[in-house]
Parts: structure tokens; C-alpha cells; sequence
């Protein structure tokens, strides 16, 4: 690919500024939390201490899958043929970058799939030399280079070693003029992955809308609060630590509120939040947040009949996971009992 010129650089970071919040309304944090990312790479610098368990999480997370046990028939396979030869690739592990590749293009059958998990683990192994990409981030450059008449606008529509060189010249000459400081990174990155995947989301209702968490990580080790009583949460299951993160993410945003909707206590607690990115463990968590199983006791509702609809569905094994969609223009308030006196 040819050296972007300067002039470029700033047409194609304008472009991406214009876009970049429509695109991330819609982007699947669930699906790609970060911190995950950050953890794996000082292990996966050296293969062969990789726990096979660690590395099909990692493929799980590239593919869009982190935390689900289902994954697509292509990612399965994909996935099966990596732990087949992983064995035999260490002894490669540290040669030339082209090798590496080579070594996947030569054992993966299915390149269409396995070109992206070959692209993921050679960025795992050595992001200094590599960016993360897939088909999605390759065919928006190719879409954004069309936009600005770049003289090789389109791009090799090929699956090859110098496809991940073009890319990462093309991300790292946009990458300082976006605006975004230490976030320009992400921000970038989740944006060419959502515009090149954008098509996928045209029978989507114009209203579905995505945010990311406010709490991302969690742990009671050391938890404090200057206005809640979060000491007072006794169980530990995931409803309870979804309280304990609505609780915080109130004292973040300073929001002084006590008195709520069911509805606006959902829309402040993501899917994602604490870390929870399974959509049927976090939907199950929502039920048991307004319920009274287990004596729990978070809040008053102004109807008490709802607080024990909720516990029926929490008890049930067969249970409607979406219940609190029924209920959301319900007025409930933060039971005293969790607030600090001042």
C-alpha cells in the first residue's frame, strides 16, 4: 500500500469522526471487552505457556463468542484444527512473522475463517508488529480509502501476509490524528470493526442501541463507597454485584437520584457490566436484582406485587428471561438500608 499523505490522513480522520458515534451505538461491547485483551498478551508473547482452556477463550473473544459455550460451526472448526496442530506450531512460534503465517494458511482448511484467527494470534504474540484485524476491519480500510480516491483504493481483496502489513500502515497513519488521547486506540480500532461490519445491522430496528458499562471490572476485595452502604450486600451472586455497580455507577456519575423506573435501572447497567457478558447469565441477574429471593432486599417498589412477581420468575427454571422488560415503567427506590446517613 502507498504512504498515505498528510493530507489523507486528516481527510480519513475527519470521515471517522463524522461516523464514529453513530457506529459505536451500535457496537457490541459485550461481545469485545478490553480488559481481557490486556491480560492475555504478556502470556501469549510466549506460546508455549498458553493453557489450551486460555486459548480457545481467546479465539472465543476474536470471533465474537467471549463467554458464550455455542460457537458458529466455522469457529468451532477453526478452533479444533489450532488445538490439533498447536504441538506442532511452538516449534515455529518463533520464527520469521511470514513463517507463522504460513504455518496457519498451510493447516487451517477453512482460510475464510482462519485467516482472522491467524491475524488475532500473530497480534497476541507480537502487537508491536501487528494490529488486530479481521475481514470486517480489512473491508472498511478498503471502504475508507475508496472514499478519499487513495490510488490503491481498493486494495488487494486477498487474505495474505502483506494484507495485515497494509493494514497496520493504514492504522497506525490514522492513528494520531484521532483526538481521542490514551482512548484513540480502542476507539479506532471498535470503529473500523463496527464500519466494516455495518451491513450486517440493516434488518436491525433503527432503536437498538448498545453502551458500554460504566463498571467494566469488579471485585469485593476492597470495595468503598462514600455514599452507600455497599458493606450491607451480603450474597455474592451476580444480582448482587450488578447492585453493587449500579451503586457505584450512581456515585461516578454523581447522580444524587434514590427513586427510579426498573427501565432506568437497566439502561445504567449494560450488558458487560462487572464483566458479566453472557446475555442469558446477566438477564437472569436483572430478575434476581428487583426479586426478593434469597431475602434480598435492594429496593422499595412503589407496588409491592411487582417485587414478588419478580421473585416468581427468579425461582422458576423455566423463567421469561426478558421479564423486565414487562415492568419497566415501574417506580421502585434504593432501600435505605444501603445508604449512608450523612
Amino acid at each position: 500500500m502507498n504512504t498515505l499523505s498528510e493530507k489523507e490522513k486528516r481527510s480519513l480522520s475527519s470521515f471517522i469522526q463524522d461516523r464514529i458515534d453513530e457506529q459505536m451505538t451500535r457496537f457490541p461491547y459485550a461481545r469485545y471487552p478490553v480488559e481481557p485483551m490486556l491480560d492475555w498478551y504478556p502470556i501469549f508473547c510466549d506460546p508455549a505457556t498458553v493453557p489450551l482452556p486460555l486459548l480457545k477463550k481467546a479465539l472465543g473473544w476474536h470471533f465474537g463468542c467471549w463467554q458464550r459455550e455455542s460457537l458458529p460451526s466455522s469457529v468451532s472448526r477453526t478452533i479444533s484444527a489450532i488445538f490439533k496442530t498447536w504441538e506442532e506450531f511452538l516449534p515455529v512460534a518463533s520464527a520469521e512473522s511470514q513463517e507463522i503465517f504460513r504455518f496457519w494458511q498451510d493447516h487451517l482448511p477453512d482460510w475464510n475463517t482462519g485467516f482472522s484467527a491467524a491475524a488475532f494470534l500473530l497480534h497476541l504474540q507480537r502487537p508491536e508488529d501487528f494490529e488486530l484485524v479481521d475481514r470486517h476491519r480489512m473491508e472498511a480500510m478498503r471502504e475508507l480509502l475508496q472514499e478519499i480516491s487513495h490510488s490503491e483504493q481498493a486494495g488487494s481483496t486477498g487474505l495474505e501476509y502483506t494484507n495485515l502489513e497494509d493494514y497496520k500502515i493504514f492504522f497506525r497513519s490514522i492513528l494520531p490524528k484521532m483526538p481521542y488521547k490514551d482512548y484513540s486506540r480502542i476507539k479506532l480500532d471498535r470503529f473500523l470493526k463496527a464500519y466494516g461490519n455495518r451491513h450486517a445491522y440493516k434488518l436491525v430496528s433503527p432503536d437498538f442501541r448498545t453502551t458500554e458499562p460504566t463498571i467494566r471490572t469488579f471485585t469485593w476485595d476492597g470495595l468503598t463507597s462514600e455514599r452507600f452502604r455497599t458493606e450491607q450486600i451480603i450474597g455474592r451472586a451476580n444480582c448482587d454485584v450488578l447492585f453493587a455497580c449500579f451503586l457505584l455507577s450512581l456515585e461516578v456519575m454523581s447522580n444524587s437520584a434514590t427513586e427510579f423506573t426498573v427501565g432506568q435501572v437497566v439502561g445504567m447497567l449494560p450488558v458487560g457490566t462487572a464483566g458479566i457478558c453472557n446475555e442469558a447469565s446477566f438477564n437472569y441477574a436483572l430478575i434476581s436484582l428487583f426479586s426478593q429471593q434469597r431475602q434480598r432486599d435492594f429496593w422499595v417498589f412503589d407496588k409491592p406485587e411487582i417485587s414478588r412477581a419478580f421473585t416468581e420468575q427468579a425461582n422458576q427454571s423455566t423463567r421469561d428471561m426478558r421479564f423486565y422488560l414487562l415492568h419497566e415503567g415501574e417506580k421502585l427506590q434504593i432501600n435505605q438500608r444501603y445508604i449512608s446517613q450523612p
